[in-house]
């Protein structure tokens, strides 16, 4: 490259004034800046952090959003659950952490209206309840209802619709609880923290805590339970957790929004995984167009850095030179990137503000420190090697143009670089799974890269091969052969590109089917529980007539689990689980004589039908109570002990919201104890009067109704959907910039090549047919390796990480080949134009 500073300033600046370093390298920046040697470089730095920024800026606010959904079903981001009041010490260090407390209690009682009465369960509330979520309620049972911001008042009370027909009153009627007489003001239809089990559910009635005492229901010994709301900032509840962790009593148990429902818990989880996943793809392809970058950055300063050493410059004083304009280079690029990744993520969520939760937290400083702090370790670790080889540039240059090779200290910046990266990776994500899965699968395509160029180069490395492919191939393989470290390094941006994209698409495609397969159209808005065996028949006949699509009947036997292999349960399992709710209250068991669909075998056999004994357990509170197979389980039922012995463990679907349970045993084991059955079944909304003759044939039915939560959820899977249509752009993005970077950095390598061939006598349409060909050929050989890359990396991430089932996209061995070629063909028609707007003579003048 030229060298506008004269030999004389240059000496005296690099000889005489060594602690000149950075006025020095200010004016390389400011002189490469105008030069045009320095946009692409500072372009992709620019793309790394505004990336990187944007998504982590976007990720953390949608997951703040949804884990405020999520917190919904539990009325709070935090509570404790009781059988009596929580000590005093407690609640003053939870409003010391600025947390906002609300008392709720929960209690079986008989309610009576004139000669009817009917077993509720009843929910005393203070005025500021929920803390998260809301209430909605209509003015009529069944009517269309709306959400309120208020509470029951004074002498007031709101009932469940199904308790409308139960007691035979309307609204403005008066119903006795306890030794108190409440005015029935509305029917309540949704408390979103009313989602935890759906088979313990008495029909609602809400009043005020101010009523309370009045009842004089609460006596000791009575069952309540009390749960204490909380909801705060996020390091507020996680302080107050890590300091309420061993002062709470065997009694009092602590449980976060995620603990509540497993079915919005997992959608969420994997939602944050994806986005990381994404967030990773896009800085390692902002990571590949830096290097990109930074190649032909350094390749073009060979020239100045072998004058440097010509006029005395030590090896050391060009290495400190470059360095501190890279440092300038990062400084001043990090905050403008951290800057329009901001506004990038501003603009997306104005672009979407229809579809994504109306509360849209505002995002702290982490992910813009961490978006800056990705652009400064990519264009260390990215562009800091190529740099190196400028201190090993012999003052012969400037007669020779050999290249030094890249010294061993590179491959060491190379190494912790990559460890930089592999810490990031972990950050955006909080799985250390998923980056190793990203890191292997790049290892396996670079291994692939390079045993690729071989097999290429031993296949079509003699001249007789050569002269055998299409004419404008020719010159991209014959470059392939000369050059195979620059085309193993062009070679592996493009596989990273396409293998990136892929990986997502692919993965974007499994979740999104996952969420509607979980959901479909139809899914069951109604649970009908406690049906008596003597009723099967008739609530069979009941909804068949109707023409309701329903479910099968489940049996529902409930039962504690009382020991484990032959110890008392709280002996046999580990402290940390002694207060595990399954141990705390009764379980629901079920028979089987099949695996019930949603649920999969992970270790053991299911039982033949007939069998005389068997249970099969839920995987998770398999691991929590340390159950494994050929382990006794004890339990009791009515009165009645008996053991059975685990044979198989399964994983269940719990985001299906259909009938899931955590032990299931052979028909055999349990038909002799009592049993109630359960069913699900879906009603349209103008069938939903059907539900008033449905309650009185059968008074003793529990009834649940789920389409708040069901739509809730299908809300949350539908802005989740928009997350990751829009994390795909920002990837797409992303890998507009490698291409560019690649092409870009064998520029002027093309420019020489194509006067050459100019001058010889070659045609412009010639011309375009080698350098299009080149790119189409390595379009084909990039999609080829990207395919094993991405069925490897997609197996190990749905196997291991997303827990999807996996099978082969066998179209992507086609459809990224065809794809490679085509964009690769396109976009490099776009790059080389200007090889043929350039004069020949001008060109070769200038080299």
């Amino acid at each position: 490259m030229t060298v506008n500073t004269s030999s004389a300033s240059l000496r005296r600046n690099v000889t005489h004034r060594p602690n000149s370093t950075f006025g020095l390298s200010w004016r390389f920046l400011i002189r490469d800046w105008r030069s045009g040697e320095l946009w692409l470089l500072v372009a992709a730095l620019l793309m790394a952090v505004a990336v990187s920024t944007a998504i982590a800026l976007f990720s953390e606010r949608l997951q703040l959003a949804l884990g405020r959904q999520v917190a919904e079903v539990l009325g709070a981001d935090m509570l404790i659950r009781s059988p009596g009041p929580v000590q005093p010490v407690i609640l003053e260090a939870a409003e010391n952490q600025g947390l906002t407390l609300s008392t709720v209690l929960e209690f079986p009682s008989v309610v009576m209206a004139g000669d009817e009465m009917q077993m509720v369960s009843a929910k005393a509330v203070e005025n500021n309840y929920p803390l998260r979520g809301h209430i909605r309620t209509a003015d009529q049972p069944f009517a269309p209802d709306q959400i309120v911001s208020d509470t029951p008042g004074v002498g007031e009370a709101w009932l469940e619709p199904r308790l409308f027909p139960l007691l035979g009153v309307a609204i403005g009627d008066q119903v006795m609880l306890g030794n108190t007489w409440l005015t029935i003001t509305r029917a309540i239809t949704l408390e979103t923290d009313r989602g935890g089990d759906f088979y313990s559910f008495s029909p609602r009635l809400m009043f005020s805590m101010a009523d309370l005492e009045s009842t004089g229901i609460i006596q000791p010994g009575s069952r309540v339970s009390w749960k204490t709301l909380m909801a705060g900032e996020l390091s507020a509840l996680e302080q107050f957790k890590a300091w309420s962790k061993d002062r709470l009593d065997d009694s009092e148990r602590l449980m976060m929004a995620d603990d509540s429902r497993r079915d919005l818990r997992n959608s969420v989880v994997r939602l944050k995984q994806f986005l990381g996943l994404a967030s990773m793809a896009a800085m390692l392809l902002a990571g590949v167009a830096v290097a990109m970058a930074s190649q032909r950055f350094a390749e073009r300063r060979f020239d100045s850095c072998a004058v440097m050493r010509c006029l005395g410059a030590s090896r050391q004083q060009v290495l400190r030179l470059l360095l501190v304009e890279l440092a300038f280079v990062a400084v001043l690029v990090a905050l403008p990137g951290v800057l329009i990744g901001w506004f990038l993520q501003a603009g997306v969520v104005q672009l979407l503000k229809g579809v994504l939760p109306a509360w849209l937290p505002a995002a702290g400083i982490m992910p813009m420190v961490i978006g800056g702090a990705t652009g400064v370790i990519t264009l260390a670790g990215f562009g800091l090697a190529p740099l190196l080889r400028l201190q090993d540039v012999s003052p012969l240059r400037v007669l020779r143009r050999d290249l030094s090779p890249a010294p061993a200290a590179s491959w060491l910046v190379y190494g912790f670089s990559l460890m930089a990266v592999f810490l990031l990776l972990w950050y955006h994500t909080g799985e250390v799974v998923i980056a190793l899965v990203l890191a292997l699968a790049s290892g396996a395509v670079l291994l692939m890269i390079s045993l690729g160029v071989q097999l290429l180069l031993a296949h079509v490395g003699n001249r007789q091969r050569l002269s055998s492919l299409p004419v404008f191939w020719r010159p991209g393989v014959s470059r392939i052969i000369q050059g195979k470290g620059k085309t193993s390094a062009q070679l592996l941006a493009f596989t990273l590109t396409f293998m990136a994209m892929a990986v997502v698409l692919l993965l974007r495609t499994d979740l999104l089917d996952r969420w509607q397969n979980e959901l479909p159209k139809e899914t069951p808005n109604y649970f009908a529980m406690n049906i008596q065996p003597s009723e099967v028949e008739a609530y069979s006949a009941f909804l068949t007539g109707n023409d309701v699509d329903t479910s099968q009947l489940y049996p529902i036997i409930r039962g504690r689990l009382v020991g484990i292999n032959d110890l008392p349960v709280r002996e046999a399992v580990s402290k940390e689980e002694q207060n595990h709710n399954a141990l705390n209250r009764e379980l629901n068991m079920t028979w089987s004589e099949t695996l019930p669909e949603k649920n999969r075998l992970e270790a053991g056999d299911w039982w033949e039908p007939g069998s005389e004994e068997g249970l099969s357990i839920e995987a998770e509170i398999a691991e929590k109570l340390g159950v494994g197979l050929g382990d006794r389980l004890t339990f009791i039922v009515s009165g009645h002990e008996f053991t059975e012995t685990v044979s198989s463990i399964r994983t269940v679907q719990w985001e299906s919201f259909r009938p899931n349970f955590y032990m299931i045993f052979p028909e055999a084991v349990l038909q002799d104890l009592p049993t109630t059955w359960l069913n699900s079944f879906y009603l349209d909304i103008e069938d939903k009067l059907l539900l008033n003759a449905l309650i009185t044939q059968f008074p003793t039915m529990t009834l649940l109704d789920l389409d708040a939560v069901i739509n809730q959820v299908q809300k949350m899977l539908a802005q989740s959907t928009i997350a990751v249509e829009a994390m795909l752009a920002a990837l797409l993005l992303a890998g507009l910039l490698v291409m560019m970077s690649v092409i870009e950095s064998s520029i002027d390598e093309r420019l020489h090549e194509g006067a050459l061939i100019r001058s010889l006598g070659g045609t412009r349409r010639q011309l375009l047919m080698m350098q299009v060909g080149e790119f189409v050929l390595f379009g084909i050989l990039a999609g080829l390796l990207a395919a094993c890359g991405t069925e490897l990396a997609s197996y190990l991430l749905n196997t291991r990480v997303f827990e999807l089932s996996w099978q082969p996209a066998w179209f992507i061995w086609f459809a990224l080949p065809l794809f490679g070629a085509l964009v690769l063909g396109f976009a490099g028609w776009l790059g080389i134009r200007r090889v043929l707007r350039e004069s020949p003579a001008n060109i070769l003048q200038a080299g």
